[in-house]
């Protein structure tokens, strides 16, 4: 079972260095047996949403990044979020929306985004666009079955958008095609990570973030349980769980769990 963040490549670190990487994750037990649609044909759930509010900004010269991670039943996964410090088209933009599915076979930018294959911890295509999130402002994190359905033969495109609740504006990020095999979504992960590398665990900024009710296929299913985990490199990360649809995650600092 593959979980990894962003995928940057970037200049090595020295030897006395450590990457943080994946710090805190959440767990969602999406409720089985999965839907089935279309006659039969499609298998899964064919919209996940999230709401993610980052209630700290630890500032845009840190390196964060707060996903909503997936998998396709008989595929490979992906995930969406919202990064501090963003590396797109080989220079690093700031505030940044991502939304990356490995092993898929074509992308397509949505407005002022732009898609790119990548290499590293496995390889795929990414759509990435410049997006200047605020501290405290809620986002839904959206991602959608988009065509084709109702012909399980041919390979099908998702789409994913993010939504500023506080203003209602919302944005298309990007849509990416995968092979037809691969039928919908079956469960799902969030965490944040810290994807460059410190001297050590002190050094990562103090941040906070809440993920909160996750749904599929259009508000029809919740999770059934929401299951906490931590990252084996850093101990300065808590996690609460906030209802039975919510958690906060905190990292950095002198945060411990």
């Amino acid at each position: 079972m593959l979980v990894l963040a962003a995928l940057w490549t970037g200049a090595g670190a020295g030897s006395d260095s450590l990457t943080p990487g994946g710090m805190a994750y959440v767990w969602y037990e999406w409720p089985q047996p999965l839907p089935v649609y279309w006659n039969g044909t499609q298998i899964g759930f064919y919209n996940f949403d999230v709401f993610l509010t980052i209630e700290k900004d630890p500032g845009e010269e840190s390196y964060y990044y707060w996903a909503h991670q997936f998998h396709f039943k008989d595929g490979e996964g992906g995930y969406m979020g919202l990064q501090t410090n963003g590396f797109m088209q080989g220079r690093w933009v700031g505030k940044m929306a991502i939304f990356s599915i490995w092993n898929a076979k074509a992308a397509k930018p949505g407005p002022n985004s732009k898609c790119e294959y990548f290499t590293g911890e496995g390889e795929g295509w990414s759509c990435r666009l410049p997006y200047k999130w605020v501290e405290g402002h809620t986002y839904r994190l959206r991602l959608w079955e988009l065509c084709c359905a109702d012909k399980p033969s041919q390979n099908e495109w998702w789409g994913a958008w993010i939504m500023d609740m506080n203003t209602g504006k919302e944005t298309f990020i990007g849509q990416i095609q995968i092979p037809a095999s691969w039928q919908w979504l079956d469960w799902s992960v969030v965490w944040v990570e810290y994807f460059m590398p410190v001297s050590s665990c002190n050094e990562v900024p103090y941040a906070k973030a809440r993920f909160d009710r996750p749904s599929a296929d259009n508000g029809t299913f919740q999770p059934q349980k929401l299951t906490p985990d931590y990252g084996k490199k850093c101990p300065n990360v808590k996690v609460t769980l906030v209802s039975k649809q919510g958690a906060v995650l905190e990292t950095g600092g002198s945060v411990s769990h």
